[in-house]
């Protein structure tokens, strides 16, 4: 058994065997329009590697692409060497692809704890077929596991504090790290996060960039991150890659994204050098 095709394996044991996640000259075309033109993005385990560019430089296409959800028209996309063309969204998560989107998607009127809890089920339901038929072990057993499970995501989030608070009931910014936990309880190796900081002001914005951090030097899961809050990027981004309206624009470390005159011109500003 591969560590993919279990549902107990952490993300640190992959990361010294695995190349990741790569989309290699995608091009996604709608009608006439060209939204992807041969963009090519690796995000290798153990490292936050950033996708930035206008509104419309289609980063969440190339999301998109990598999750399953639009068929390039070229390119392809892999996964620690995998071609992941023939792979449904829910087989690419069960491989351990996981992804959040700009919009919060949690369960409004549960508590952090059982929306961390659904995130464990969600993991055994895709990848154990038997428990798909309804044959599942004991229910006070299974309870369990999905407890300690669940507490350990909780543990390394920090949300030990707010287990039993109704999400409904927080801020924008720890409903972020509930969605981010809530992603994390499904034991992903690579995970997408499009637009993370979306609604955090500056200081909620950088303890969630740290706690990104520690997530990915703990686990040893790599990411791809999608955001506007160049802040945030160029603090937590090992590298970073530029869209300019489809297009690759540049690929480099902080500084040297920070220096490049294009993207200072094209998304940063002046007064970024």
């Amino acid at each position: 058994m591969s560590p993919a095709d279990n549902p107990n394996h952490t993300a640190g044991q992959i990361a010294g065997q695995s190349e990741g996640l790569r989309a290699d000259d995608v091009v996604v075309k709608f009608g006439g329009l060209t939204a992807l033109d041969g963009v090519s993005v690796h995000a290798p385990p153990g490292r936050i590697t950033g996708l930035i560019g206008p509104n419309g430089a289609g980063k969440t296409t190339l999301f998109n692409v990598c999750s399953g959800l639009q068929v390039p028209a070229a390119g392809k996309v892999t996964l620690d060497g995998e071609d992941l063309a023939r792979h449904s969204p829910s087989r690419r998560a069960r491989e351990g692809l996981g992804r959040t989107f700009q919009r919060l998607e949690l369960f409004g009127t549960m508590t952090v704890r059982e929306n961390v809890e659904f995130g464990v089920e969600a993991r055994w339901l895709s990848w154990d077929p038997i428990s798909q038929l309804g044959l599942r072990s004991s229910g006070r057993a299974r309870r369990r596991e999905i407890r300690h499970a669940a507490d350990e995501v909780l543990h390394a989030t920090g949300l030990e504090p707010l287990a039993d608070r109704v999400v409904g009931s927080l801020s924008t910014g720890q409903g972020r790290l509930v969605e981010l936990a809530r992603a994390m309880a499904r034991n992903p190796r690579i995970l997408l996060l499009d637009e993370p900081s979306s609604g955090l002001d500056p200081a909620e914005s950088r303890d969630f960039g740290r706690q990104l951090r520690e997530l990915v030097a703990s686990r040893g899961i790599g990411i791809l991150m999608v955001e506007h809050d160049m802040s945030l990027v160029l603090d937590i981004c090992d590298w970073i890659f530029v869209l300019d309206f489809g297009k690759p624009l540049m690929a480099g470390t902080a500084g040297e994204v920070r220096n490049s005159p294009d993207v200072q011109a094209a998304y940063l500003g002046k007064e970024a050098a």
